[in-house]
């Protein structure tokens, strides 16, 4: 809607990125209940790594820092992810 409204390049790139963060935590809830269910060691590491991964490319883009360390923890019931972000400014 905010693109419709505005009509601006800045607001349709904000709304695509929108829609693909969502996309994304719909996919991080189905792997997470997902492990809750798995029971193969395999596949419970498959999904962990790929759950890792999803936050990752969720939070990449958001954090801008300089010369400092920023560090994001989630615990889930059954998926503890640890991330973290060092930048230094160019």
């Amino acid at each position: 809607m905010l693109a419709t409204i505005l009509k601006s390049p800045q607001a349709t790139q904000a709304t695509i990125s929108i829609v693909e963060t969502f996309a994304k935590i719909r996919e991080l809830s189905r792997n997470i209940k997902e492990l809750s269910i798995v029971k193969n060691k395999t596949d419970q590491k498959s999904l962990m790594q790929k759950s890792g991964e999803l936050i990752a490319e969720i939070f990449d883009d958001a954090f801008q820092t300089s010369d400092t360390e920023t560090s994001i923890e989630l615990n889930f019931a059954v998926l503890k992810f640890k991330y973290t972000i060092k930048k230094k400014n160019k």
